[in-house]
């Protein structure tokens, strides 16, 4: 039975937005979602998108209309009927206070010695145990045998209950069908042997996606045969086990002291740890043992599965 998985490497993610504007054509463009970003590419630390949900997260509190985008009207009219001698002004109103990527490359540090950011895609996680399917009075969500999780549009009566339920905050609430809706892993496109457009269009190859029971796709060797990518948040991952995962950034160049001497790892161990779990050194030993055995010109299994291309297989064999 095939279980339909994704791996993100954040050591290769550009935070060019490529996947969060195929999404966002593909299946938000629309009235009523204007606000829904289904796959969103976060600059970390910070806020992300809706707004401080890790926080909220940690708070176990549901997410306000006020953390998310705000669709504001543009009086283009101001160009035609300008009875003033200044300039026609075009000022969205509401004025927006806070979006999608509001922070972008905002990152920490003094300086460029030792500032740091890392990207960080988000989208619906697919979870084994999800509790968005608990949650819905109406059973309109449910998870597919191939392990996707969908929502039925004919039978949400917009209780919003999933929206609350979700430790990722990944349902977002259509403001005119009066109905929630999420990532669909692109099933529509992979029923007919396409992959998710978040994963074609990436240009960094920064994506894999694949069955993760079969032993020779990508997703497999890199979460269940190497061990490098794990899920987001372990706490919340233990309860409702994810099938998207990261190989954490543990890849970025070194911090430098006062003369640009380097002096240590750049990023916060302290972050990944709790993002990605306590396995961040092991993870970037296993990656830098095997670029090495690489450089050297052995063979790293590992190092060919990362540069590989396509970075989806949707057929076993």
């Amino acid at each position: 039975m095939t279980r339909w998985a994704m791996v993100i490497d954040l050591n290769k993610c550009l935070g060019c937005q490529a996947c969060a504007v195929a999404c966002k054509i593909t299946w938000t463009s629309r009235k009523g979602a204007d606000h829904m970003w289904w796959n969103i590419v976060s600059t970390m630390p910070g806020p992300s998108y809706p707004k401080d949900w890790l926080r909220k997260q940690e708070r176990n509190e549901p997410p306000q209309s006020t953390d998310y985008e705000v669709v504001p009207e543009y009086p283009y009219g101001n160009l035609i009927e300008n009875p003033t001698e200044e300039a026609p002004k075009i000022i969205p109103v509401p004025t927006p206070t806070f979006g999608p990527n509001w922070y972008e490359d905002v990152g920490v540090g003094k300086d460029p010695k030792d500032n740091w950011y890392f990207y960080l895609p988000l989208q619906c996680m697919h979870c084994d145990d999800p509790s968005c399917v608990k949650s819905c009075p109406a059973g309109a969500i449910y998870k597919r045998e191939d392990g996707i999780v969908m929502i039925d549009s004919n039978i949400c009566m917009g209780f919003r209950s999933c929206q609350q339920a979700c430790p990722y905050y990944r349902i977002f609430w259509n403001t005119e069908l009066r109905i929630s809706e999420k990532c669909n892993f692109c099933a529509p496109l992979v029923e007919q042997g396409i992959p998710p457009v978040c994963v074609s269009s990436c240009p960094a190859r920064a994506r894999f996606f694949g069955d993760l029971d079969d032993e020779t796709s990508q997703v497999y060797v890199l979460v269940k045969e190497y061990k490098v990518a794990v899920p987001l948040l372990p706490e919340v991952a233990s309860k409702v086990h994810p099938n998207v995962f990261y190989i954490p950034p543990v890849l970025d160049a070194p911090k430098l002291d006062e003369t640009y001497k380097p002096i240590g790892d750049r990023y916060d161990k302290e972050m990944l740890v709790k993002l990605f779990g306590d396995r961040i050194d092991e993870i970037k030993k296993i990656l830098l043992d095997e670029r090495e055995k690489a450089r050297k010109g052995m063979s790293s299994k590992l190092i060919d599965t990362l540069t590989s291309w396509p970075t989806w297989k949707l057929g076993r064999g």
